[in-house]
């Protein structure tokens, strides 16, 4: 938690205005700053995935709850419960009262004794809690049991609180007539006899005190055990109250939802937090960008102008960095419809197509092409383009770029269909091999990663190789007849993915042979065979 607060801490445009100052180029600071984000980002994620195991865990038991209180035939009322909450309340304030009561009762017994104030204080506890314990016990086991035993307790009590009123009000009475025979006493006269004024001044008012203290004690000790009393009953009454099953799972299910929009809140505030300190680590370096063309000379703005004309003249002929190059084949003949009019799995081609756009990887060289009678030089690429360079987390112009290739590839595959008369699958392949060597430029071109995706029933349908009149002799024959042919295609390096090799029409020997087939063909390319699956559901 504490290096969570120190890293928060960071001002990070800062960090990018000193990131662009310290390195003078544009670049090195984006990857200074990416290094910082990613260590932030890297110190968010436990408390972010500790947050979301909590909120899911609050939601397992929000379900849970909720199916116990309301999905039965007879759900809980929330006015009942609403009631009976009100209810608890009022008890408590009650228990309280009583608490303060009895507290106080026996804080002054016990000072009154003479006893220190620590003392006091653990004696005056200890003797609150007592009839607290003992009553909420009794009321448990005995009281609870019996309606008629309730209404004798509470009668009880409400017989001990008049009773401890009224020898209050005596106490009163007797103050007051004490304070009346002081005031009766106006003069003193020389002839009443010494020793009768005497008597009557030294007597009357001690039995007056005594006769005062004796009620208020009586008064006390009734009104005490009327408090130690309603204490146990209440807390006893409080706890079955609050103890009940449908009422403790309610209020727990109401903290839940009052719980999970909090943390919900500070998961969003946490994966903001690194959103705003990329935005902020931009600004630092723009402002570092523009302090920087402030301070330069004017001799050098001709010289500036010059290098962005020869850099923007060469961008063209500089060639871009690639690191992978990926070819996407979508089979468009109408033999993926052969078991009848539809063309459900030429659309999940396409769709899988779309899944693979949008998650192409950074610098990479992309082509989608089809599947048709002449593959290799009957047809147009799809669409064409490429990816740019990630630099940690800013991943903006990668993101950019794949929607605007998932973009282009849907407006111009809407007018597509699977209507083609054969099915070139080999040729396909040397239009792709074709168009990736036409692009190595450069050594580290020639040495990226090469992949091909193949969206196509793999039933290869031409003159030189009609794979359905073949597939008797067996997949070596058939390896034998395409090499004969010249239509192995040397993919050396290559990574091949098969999908959509729909068994439809097929018997489960056909399409043995043809996987089988497929297999020891790009062996013999030297080929690396991924996957060779039914399904077009794709998975990078």
């Amino acid at each position: 938690m504490q290096l969570t607060k120190r890293v928060q801490e960071i001002d990070f445009e800062e960090l990018g205005y000193k990131a662009m100052l310290e390195a003078g180029d544009e670049s090195r600071a984006k990857q200074a700053c990416a290094l910082e984000l990613h260590a932030y980002e890297q110190v968010l994620r436990p408390e972010i995935a500790e947050i979301g195991s909590e909120i899911q865990e609050l939601k397992n038991r929000d379900f849970a709850l909720h199916a116990q209180l309301y999905d039965r035939p007879i759900p809980v009322s929330d006015t009942a419960m609403l009631v009976r909450s009100m209810g608890a309340r009022v008890l408590l304030v009650l228990a309280v009262l009583a608490g303060v009561a009895s507290l106080a009762g026996n804080l002054t017994l016990f000072y009154l004794f003479g006893f220190g104030m620590l003392v006091t204080l653990v004696l005056a506890v200890g003797a609150t809690a007592l009839p607290l314990a003992v009553g909420h016990l009794a009321y448990e086991k005995i009281v609870a049991q019996h309606k008629a035993l309730q209404g004798a307790l509470i009668l009880g009590v409400l017989a001990l609180s008049i009773a401890g009123l009224m020898q209050l009000g005596q106490a009163r009475k007797a103050v007051v007539d004490k304070a009346a025979e002081k005031g009766t006493v106006a003069s003193y006269v020389d002839q009443d006899s010494p020793d009768s004024q005497t008597e009557d001044i030294g007597n009357r008012p001690q039995e007056t005190e005594t006769k005062a203290h004796q009620t208020l004690g009586g008064a006390m000790f009734t009104m005490l055990v009327a408090a130690d009393l309603v204490l146990g009953l209440l807390a006893g009454l409080l706890t079955r109250l609050r103890s009940e099953e449908d009422y403790t799972a309610w209020r727990e299910l109401r903290n839940i939802r009052k719980e999970l929009p909090v943390l919900e809140r500070r998961v969003s505030t946490l994966v903001a937090s690194l959103e705003i300190a990329k935005v902020r680590c931009m600004a630092g370096i723009l402002r570092a960008q523009n302090l920087l063309q402030r301070r330069r000379p004017p001799y050098y703005r001709a010289l500036t102008m010059l290098a962005l004309f020869v850099f923007f003249c060469a961008w063209p002929l500089r060639a871009q960095k690639v690191e992978r190059y990926e070819g996407v084949l979508i089979d468009t003949s109408g033999s993926i419809a052969r078991a009848g009019a539809t063309s459900e799995l030429f659309r999940e081609y396409l769709f899988s197509t779309k899944k693979l756009l949008l998650t192409e990887p950074a610098s990479s060289r992309v082509w989608v092409s089809a599947i048709s009678t002449d593959s290799f030089g009957g047809v147009h690429e799809i669409l064409k383009g490429w990816t740019p360079e990630a630099h940690g987390v800013f991943t903006d112009d990668l993101t950019r770029a794949r929607r605007q290739l998932t973009a282009s590839f849907e407006a111009k595959s809407s007018g597509m269909a699977p209507v083609a008369a054969g099915t070139d699958i080999m040729g396909g392949l040397w239009h792709l091999k074709a168009l990736f060597e036409s692009d190595q430029q450069s050594e580290a071109s020639r040495s990226a990663a090469k992949t091909i995706w193949i969206f196509s029933d793999m039933m290869n349908e031409t003159p030189s190789f009609l794979m359905p009149a073949l597939l008797e002799t067996g997949p070596e024959r058939m390896l034998e007849r395409a090499k004969a042919n010249g239509l192995l295609v040397p993919l050396k390096g290559y990574a091949i993915y098969i999908q959509g090799a729909s068994p439809t029409s097929l018997s489960p020997q056909a399409w043995l042979t043809i996987k089988r087939f497929w297999e020891m063909y790009f062996a013999a390319a030297g080929a690396r065979l991924i996957s060779y699956s039914a399904e077009c559901d794709v998975v990078r």
